[in-house]
């Protein structure tokens, strides 16, 4: 989907912003070339508790 975003639209950048308790996302998202760019503290406010949010994105190669 990555490669078929940047080909399609003119973008220079896909990003995502999983929890920071989600592992299986974020290596799912290392794994499509996604790099982490930011954690977040405690931005989320989840059943009862605060969660960090990350950012991981991927640029348009050059």
């Amino acid at each position: 989907m990555v490669d078929n975003g940047f080909r399609h639209w003119d973008i220079t950048r896909i990003y995502a912003r999983p929890f920071g308790t989600n592992l299986g996302s974020q290596k799912a998202l290392e794994k499509a070339g996604f790099i982490l760019e930011a954690r977040l503290s405690k931005t989320f406010f989840k059943n009862g508790e605060y969660m960090d949010e990350l950012i991981y994105a991927v640029r348009r190669p050059l």
